[in-house]
């Protein structure tokens, strides 16, 4: 039996599937997400609707195939198989050229990557983040109050099958993910990045840092940080009106902080994780000096107060209104734990809300 044969005959993997915000709708997808994001799951249900000799599902990262071979002989495969559906995971910018002579043989295909900017003309590109708040909640089945779910997700992060572990067991599932998907080195690189999470990224200061326990170049670090945000591992965000302005870097998934290092700095977890629930507005994200966060098209900022005072808020609201109203802001959108108050002057709200009810209601 042959690498292809061995695919085809394959039963597909059992899911106990729960429906995401997301569905793959076009005849020509690519589903680009980090590790653990779901993509899998997400694949094997659209396949489960076709005949199982209609449809061929390949993993390019099964260490068992000759990854040369298949691609080499996919093109024939499909057309004496009549394979009308084709999909194929963790692809990646070489493999295309390999993959383009099957296209007009399929009617339906669907890639999946890891490489968050992976392009290809005609083909819709479906971004899959980790679970977001809600989504959380509809897998994890637990009949607790919102702010036990909340202490819950912040425990578990968003992978996907973090939802099922135990908090116990989420930090070493973390990283056999890590392991699993990346070099010692960008091991090393993530764990630095965790010390600076949420705040401006110093991608020298890191380089120091490694270059003391090994011996690596400068254009190697920076190479490899390029890699980890193309991934979907880190993401940076831009400080507003000023392109070359430090950016600030943040965990797609905000578990990761407590999984890489044991020094515990709640805020900027809860802030990550405040970041992670805005990438599903797919809207552009800044920052300034004032905000942690400014989103223009929605004339909104964010500041992350998880245990602030209304009165202490409010103060510092009157203070900002001039900026406010200079950056055209409608609401300022302050998100605390567990507190909610509000209040609105010359056309300006300015709410306290916790973040379980914020995250729902958007």
């Amino acid at each position: 039996m042959n690498d292809l044969d061995f695919f085809y005959q394959a039963p597909l993997k059992n899911f106990k599937f729960i429906n995401r915000k997301v569905f793959i709708t076009s005849a020509k997808t690519i589903i680009s997400g980090c590790i653990g994001s779901g993509k899998t799951s997400l694949i094997c249900e659209y396949l489960n609707k076709f005949k199982q000799n209609d449809r061929l599902y390949i993993n390019l990262k099964d260490i068992r195939i000759d990854k040369d071979q298949v691609l080499k002989n996919l093109k024939d495969f499909v057309i004496k198989n009549n394979i009308k559906v084709l999909a194929i995971e963790s692809i990646s910018r070489n493999d295309i050229a390999n993959l383009t002579s099957c296209f007009k043989h399929c009617e339906k295909i669907v890639f999946s990557t890891y490489d968050v900017n992976l392009k290809i003309d005609s083909f819709s590109n479906l971004k899959l983040n980790y679970l977001d708040y809600e989504e959380f909640i509809s897998f994890l089945k637990k009949n607790i109050d919102q702010s036990m779910l909340f202490s819950h997700f912040l425990a578990h992060g968003g992978a996907v099958k973090s939802a099922f572990l135990d908090p116990s067991e989420n930090s070493e599932f973390l990283q056999n993910e890590l392991k699993r998907a990346n070099e010692p080195q960008k091991i090393e690189l993530l764990k630095e990045c965790a010390l600076q999470i949420s705040s401006e990224l110093n991608s020298y200061e890191i380089y120091k840092n490694i270059k003391s326990k090994t011996k690596v170049s400068k254009d190697s670090v920076y190479n490899k940080i390029y890699e980890l945000e193309q991934n979907g591992f880190i993401v940076n965000v831009s400080k507003f009106n000023e392109a070359k302005a430090k950016k600030r870097v943040f965990f797609s998934n905000f578990a990761l902080k407590n999984s890489l290092v044991l020094k515990k700095d709640f805020n900027s977890v809860f802030k990550n994780a405040v970041f992670c629930e805005l990438l599903k507005l797919k809207t552009d994200i800044f920052y300034t000096k004032e905000f942690d966060f400014y989103l223009p098209n929605r004339k909104i900022a964010i500041l992350c107060v998880p245990f602030g005072i209304s009165e202490i808020v409010f103060l510092k609201f009157q203070k900002l209104r001039s900026i406010l109203k200079e950056l055209n802001i409608s609401k300022l959108q302050v998100i605390s734990v567990s507190n909610y108050d509000e209040i609105s002057q010359e056309g300006i709200k300015c709410e306290i809300t916790p973040f379980y009810q914020w995250a729902l209601g958007f």
